[in-house]
C-alpha cells in the first residue's frame, strides 16, 4: 500500500512538473499557402520572435488559389482545427482568416493576434477585447513618387497591375477608393484588376503603346486561365520579361532576378515579427484588450540589382546608401 502511494505521488509530480515546464500552444491560420512568398516571410517573422518559446500549430486556407466560392468551406476546415487543437493564442494572418473567422473567436475567450490586415478590422466586425494585432498599410504613394528619382519620365504615366483576389479588392477600395486613375506627385496612376491572365498579359504588353512608362506590380496570385489558378511566380517571370517597361513592386517578395526592379517596399517580416511580440506580451500576462493595435515602422528601398542593369536604371546616391540590394 505504501509503494502504491508512492508510485501515486511521484506520478502526480510527474504531471504537474511537466504541465509546468509545458509551451503555450500557438495555431497559426493563413490566408494563404506556405509556396506564397508573403506568407514565408511573414512565418519567419513571426517564428523568429516566438523561437522555441512555444508549440506553434499550422492550418493554411489556401485562399489565393482556389475560388472564393470555397473560403467558407476552408474557414470551417480552419475551425474544425482550432476545435482539435485547443490552442492558447491564435495567430490569424491576411484578410480572409479574419473576415471568416473572427466572429466566431469574438465567441471565445481564446486570444487572437491578426497581422497582413490591410482592410479596416472593424468592417469584419465588431472587435471584442481577445482580438489585436497589426495592420498592414502599402507605400502605394511613396512607391510611386520615388520612381521620379531614377525614371526619366516624359509622359508621367505608370500603370498599377493587381489580381481580383481579397487583399487587392480592399486595396484598391480603401487605398484608391475604387478610382481607375489617381495623381500622385504629378505622376497619372492608371489601376487595373483583372481576373484572367490572358488580359493581363494583354495589359502588360501593351503598355507602351498606351503611353505607360513603368509598370508597378502588385498582387498577382488570385489570376486564372480556364477556370484554373495560374502559379504566381510565373505570372512574375512573364510580366518582368515581356513588359516592354520597368516594372517596379509594392511589395519586397516581388523583387529579385527575372522578377520586379524594385521599389520602396514592404516585407512580411516585419508583420511577422510585429505579431510575434504581441503574441509574447499575451503570454507573459497581457491583458489583450489593453494592446492597442499597431502599424509597424515599414518600408525599405529593396532593388535587384539585376534588374537595374537590365533596364540600365542608375540610383541616386542617397537611395542607393540605404537600399537592401538583392541579386
Amino acid at each position: 500500500m505504501l509503494k502504491q502511494i508512492s508510485i501515486l505521488i511521484f506520478l502526480l509530480f510527474f504531471v504537474s512538473a511537466a504541465s509546468a515546464n509545458s509551451k503555450p500552444k500557438v495555431l497559426y491560420i493563413e490566408s494563404y499557402h506556405d509556396g506564397y512568398a508573403w506568407d514565408q516571410e511573414q512565418r519567419a517573422g513571426l517564428e523568429s520572435i516566438l523561437k522555441d518559446q512555444v508549440e506553434l500549430y499550422n492550418f493554411q486556407m489556401d485562399t489565393k488559389r482556389i475560388d472564393a466560392s470555397q473560403y467558407q468551406e476552408k474557414a470551417d476546415l480552419a475551425w474544425k482545427y482550432y476545435l482539435e487543437v485547443k490552442p492558447d493564442i491564435v495567430v490569424l494572418s491576411d484578410d480572409n482568416a479574419l473576415m471568416f473567422l473572427e466572429q466566431r473567436f469574438l465567441k471565445t475567450d481564446t486570444p487572437v493576434v491578426y497581422m497582413g490586415i490591410n482592410n479596416n478590422p472593424r468592417n469584419y466586425g465588431p472587435l471584442g477585447e481577445n482580438v489585436t494585432g497589426v495592420l498592414e498599410r502599402p507605400l502605394y504613394k511613396r512607391t510611386i513618387r520615388y520612381l521620379k528619382e531614377f525614371i526619366l519620365f516624359n509622359s508621367k504615366k505608370v500603370l498599377i497591375l493587381l489580381d481580383k483576389g481579397t487583399t487587392s479588392e480592399v486595396f484598391r477600395a480603401s487605398v484608391f477608393h475604387d478610382q481607375q486613375r489617381m495623381e500622385i506627385s504629378g505622376i497619372k496612376a492608371d489601376v487595373n484588376s483583372f481576373y484572367d491572365y490572358s488580359n493581363w498579359r494583354k495589359a502588360v504588353m501593351n503598355a507602351r503603346e498606351n503611353g505607360y512608362e513603368a509598370i508597378v506590380i502588385g498582387l498577382y496570385h488570385s489570376l486564372f486561365e480556364g477556370g484554373a489558378n495560374v502559379d504566381g511566380e510565373e505570372v512574375l517571370a512573364w510580366t518582368s520579361a515581356n513588359s516592354p517597361v520597368p516594372v517596379f513592386a509594392f511589395w519586397e517578395m516581388s523583387v529579385g532576378k527575372g522578377k520586379a526592379v524594385g521599389g520602396m517596399v514592404l516585407s512580411g517580416k516585419v508583420q511577422g515579427r510585429a505579431a510575434g511580440e504581441i503574441v509574447m506580451k499575451i503570454i507573459g500576462g497581457t491583458p489583450v484588450s489593453s494592446i492597442s493595435p499597431v502599424i509597424p515602422a515599414q518600408g525599405e528601398f529593396v532593388f535587384s540589382q539585376s534588374e537595374l542593369d537590365r533596364w540600365k536604371i542608375r540610383l541616386p546616391l542617397y537611395i542607393k546608401n540605404q537600399a537592401r540590394m538583392r541579386e
